[in-house]
């Protein structure tokens, strides 16, 4: 080996000699640190942090943190880097020449003899070097590690992490960040959280749990929080965005939060670190669809009549008709008005489609072509159109010249777009006692139609004292007027288009139009009270309202026909005979109005408002016609009830029709009559007298019971007075309905043949008859109760199909005569609506069922101390 080898070899010796020199001087002075940290890492790891309070885990941590912190200072004051005589020290141990240190010396002679020497010296130093060998430093170690930990603890570490797997992560990171908050009581902090979705979307509230992952919520859900902590904890939403609240104390000491999600969100609660966190994801909510199933036309009465259908995810909450002028006004070309669709149902179906008639004569585009287009909203304020498609809008027509005058001039008015163009104004009024005479003016600042249509009123009205007969219209005109000249303002002018619209009315059709103006408006104000659930004060009064609007408009009607078409006194009787003996008896809508009023009492709004529409129709179709012969009235009805020129057949099928109908009218005053006594009895039983109400309404039926007993007896009817037990009352119904039985087909025996009645279903109604009179006779009025029900269904049903047969009779024999088949109420004898399946009126003794439930309801309701029975019975009165 020659010596710059030699060299290189001591070099690396050296060093790796230092390394193992280092690490023995590291061991002495870290082996406390070191076995304390393995042991922190072994214990986190085999989870024995996890098994701590952690209020303890807290606790802890910092003791560790300092210990820890105290063995590291300890082992750096301990530690001494080896010197480099130890490290020459430890190679030429080895060897008796010391070869590392003897390369340092210097001959003292450097004459040639000697240099040979000292040549012939280094090199067996050098070669020496390469036999020397890194020391292994065994008896160090042993005096240090007797018990080899230094191999003994990591190998242990490492097995644990392997048997902790994908955990061993999570536990020393929890070992190492404990909930500190948990040393000021923050571990025992119990967060209540709930999600409340917006009230179109009908779901549920969500009660969030701790874990929950990627709760599904409406976009637009309200998330509350609530906890009971020292001080305010803060509430983080990381969305688009990152926002930050503060919860707000309550009167109860409590702190709450609410926010609203709008987009993912991921929500966390903080207070001496995180306490809770939920991850959202929200559910879209799409746009409504809808679509015309129709086209619009033209309808009765002017009206505009479509067919659509719509649909949305949540549900539909409105529905308009949006119209647009075809050809736009230059000052407004994107002007739009919208006109609301009434629902055929209560608002918020997820699917929805019928036929709306609107009456769009009023509008101030009437008789205009236009684009129309429907309109659907959710809860939600979104919007969806169907196709545009072009239409006429119809117009009243006015045949009066002066209601076409004032017409006229309305529709001037309200189709000027233009606003007025601004007053001058006279800053020196103040202070010189100056008059502005410019701002008096104001019709010369109105846009052009204004000024038309005053210009067309102060023609239409000069000198209208002479001309006018009805002072009222005059005076309402010349108010007209006045109003625009003195309106400042567009708004302001429009103020005069229900006077002119109201003048118009009445100079064409006099005091009906009035009368069903109000009817109309006293039927939308009660319907959008049970649309919008009201309360009952409110629903009451607005179905007295409607019932006097209703009086008030048969007689309007009333009156204009004998006014318009009946001359003598004869005329005149025999009119009011057919007006109030047709289809449509005083007490059939008596019965029908106070049907509606006990289902708005009872909370049945979907059923009030269907019965509400359909008598609001029936009046809206009556038309009172004078008699002429078989084309008016009732064909030939006389005074004794008998009609002369009818068919045999016809004649026969008519007198059983009004021994059935006042067979049925006995019968369901038997079944109210029945279900009062039961009602006495129970109470008796449960000794508690009477209320005032039953008492009352005992009283009422009482009262009406002598009524139509005396009516009957006066008019030679069956069933006649109504005295004896309920048992003989129910037992003379029978007898009534086996006589009508026994009279059979038109021949007068049965089984002759032709359009009788039917045998079968009046021995179904008779059983049912016989089989109440027994339970009757019992004492057990709950199931004669039943059984009179039954029966009284099956007469009502079998009436409903002779009426089909007479009406068919009657069309046919009207149809060959070629007459007009209609009846004194102006409608068709034949088709919907004729028949009374439009109109079920609920009989009392359901009507009163209704009311027990709902009575029972709101009591249990007051006395219910659990907060989600409450919570219940308040959705069920909602709902009912």
């Amino acid at each position: 080996m020659d010596q710059g080898e030699g060299l290189n070899t001591l070099g690396k010796k050296l060093a790796a000699t230092r390394r193992r020199l280092t690490l023995l001087a590291l061991g002495r002075a870290w082996w406390p640190a070191f076995v304390f940290v393995a042991a922190f890492l072994a214990i986190a790891l085999a989870g024995g942090f996890d098994r701590l309070s952690s209020f303890l885990a807290a606790a802890i941590l910092p003791v560790l943190i300092l210990a820890g912190i105290g063995l590291c200072w300890i082992s750096w004051r301990r530690y001494r880097r080896p010197a480099e005589a130890e490290v020459i020290r430890a190679l030429d141990g080895q060897s008796e020449l010391r070869p590392v240190s003897s390369l340092t010396d210097r001959p003292a002679d450097a004459s040639a003899g000697p240099a040979s020497l000292w040549r012939a010296h280094r090199a067996r130093l050098v070669a020496e070097i390469g036999n020397l060998r890194l020391p292994r430093l065994t008896a160090e170690w042993a005096a240090l590690d007797p018990y080899r930990l230094r191999y003994i603890v990591p190998v242990a570490v490492i097995a644990l992490a392997l048997v902790a797997g994908p955990a061993a992560p999570g536990r020393i990171s929890r070992a190492l960040s404990p909930d500190l908050g948990a040393l000021a009581g923050a571990d025992k902090m119990v967060v209540e959280a709930w999600v409340t979705p917006p009230e179109h979307t009908g779901r549920a509230p969500i009660f969030l749990q701790a874990g929950m992952k990627d709760v599904r919520v409406p976009v637009g859900s309200e998330i509350t929080l609530r906890t009971q902590a020292p001080s305010a904890p803060k509430l983080i939403l990381r969305g688009d965005k990152r926002k930050t609240l503060r919860f707000a104390q309550t009167p109860e000491g409590a702190f709450e939060a609410r926010a609203r999600i709008e987009g993912d969100t991921r929500l966390t609660v903080n207070w001496w670190g995180e306490r809770a966190r939920w991850n959202f994801v929200v559910l879209p909510d799409e746009v409504p669809l809808i679509a015309f199933d129709s086209p619009p036309a033209p309808g009765q009465r002017d009206q505009v009549e479509f067919k659509w259908k719509a649909g949305d995810d949540y549900g539909v909450t409105a529905v308009e008709l949006a119209i647009r002028l075809r050809v736009p006004h230059p000052a407004a070309p994107e002007a739009e008005d919208r006109v609301p669709v009434p629902l055929p149902g209560a608002p918020g179906a997820r699917e929805l489609s019928a036929t709306a008639q609107l009456d769009l004569t009023r509008h101030r585009w009437a008789g205009l072509p236009v684009d129309v287009r429907l309109v659907a909203r959710d809860g939600a304020g979104q919007e969806g159109f169907s196709e545009s498609l072009p239409f006429i809008l119809p117009e009243k027509l006015f045949l009066d010249p002066l209601a076409q005058a004032a017409q006229e001039a309305r529709v001037t008015v309200l189709r000027e777009p233009r606003p007025y163009a601004e007053l001058p104004k006279n800053d020196q009024a103040i202070s010189d006692g100056a008059i502005n005479t410019a701002a008096t003016g104001r019709l010369d600042a109105a846009p052009e139609g204004v000024r038309q249509a005053a210009l067309m009123l102060d023609s239409v009205t000069y000198r209208g004292e002479m001309f006018i007969n009805d002072l009222g219209a005059f005076m309402g005109l010349r108010m007209a007027l006045a109003t625009l000249q003195t309106a400042g303002t567009k708004a302001e002018a429009d103020a005069v288009e229900p006077l002119l619209w109201a003048i118009a009315l009445k100079l064409e059709h006099g005091s009906v139009a009035d009368a069903r103006a109000r009817l109309e408006a006293a039927r939308a104000a009660l319907e959008r009270a049970l649309r919008e659930g009201a309360s009952e004060e409110e629903i009451r009064r607005l179905m007295e309202a409607f019932r006097d609007a209703a009086n008030e408009y048969l007689a309007a009607k009333m009156a204009e026909a004998m006014a318009g078409g009946l001359d003598g006194p004869e005329q005149q009787q025999d009119g009011q005979a057919q007006a109030g003996g047709g289809s449509l008896g005083g007490q059939d809508f008596e019965d029908m109005l106070n049907a509606l009023q006990d289902l708005t009492e009872t909370g049945a709004a979907d059923q009030a408002r269907q019965l509400l529409s359909d008598i609001t129709n029936l009046l809206e179709n009556l038309e009172f016609q004078r008699g002429q012969g078989e084309g008016g009235g009732m064909p030939g009805q006389q005074a004794d009830g008998q009609d002369s020129d009818l068919p045999p057949e016809e004649q026969e099928m008519t007198d059983a029709m009004r021994r059935l109908s006042e067979i049925l009218r006995e019968q369901r005053q038997l079944n109210d009559d029945t279900l009062a006594q039961q009602r006495g009895e129970q109470s008796g039983q449960t000794g508690n007298q009477p209320s005032g109400m039953e008492g009352q309404e005992t009283g009422e039926g009482q009262q009406s019971g002598e009524q139509g007993e005396g009516e009957r007896q006066g008019n030679g009817e069956p069933g006649s007075g109504r005295g004896g037990t309920l048992a003989e009352r129910q037992a003379e119904l029978g007898r009534l309905v086996e006589e009508l039985a026994r009279r059979g087909g038109p021949g007068g025996e049965p089984g002759e043949g032709g359009a009788g009645v039917n045998e079968e279903a009046l021995r179904a109604i008779l059983e049912a008859q016989r089989r109440a009179e027994r339970a009757l006779q019992g004492g057990n009025e709950g199931r004669a109760i039943m059984d009179q029900e039954r029966a009284t269904q099956m007469l009502s049903e079998l009436s409903r199909e002779m009426a089909n047969q007479i009406d068919q009779m009657r069309a046919n024999r009207l149809g060959e005569q070629g007459q007009s088949s209609n009846d004194p109420l102006g409608r068709p004898l034949t088709g919907a609506g004729n028949d009374g399946q439009g109109v079920e009126i609920p009989s009392e003794s359901e009507r009163q069922r209704a009311k027990d439930i709902l009575d029972e309801l709101r009591r249990r309701y007051g006395e219910a101390e659990d907060e989600e029975e409450r919570e219940y019975l308040r959705r069920l009165l909602e709902r009912f």
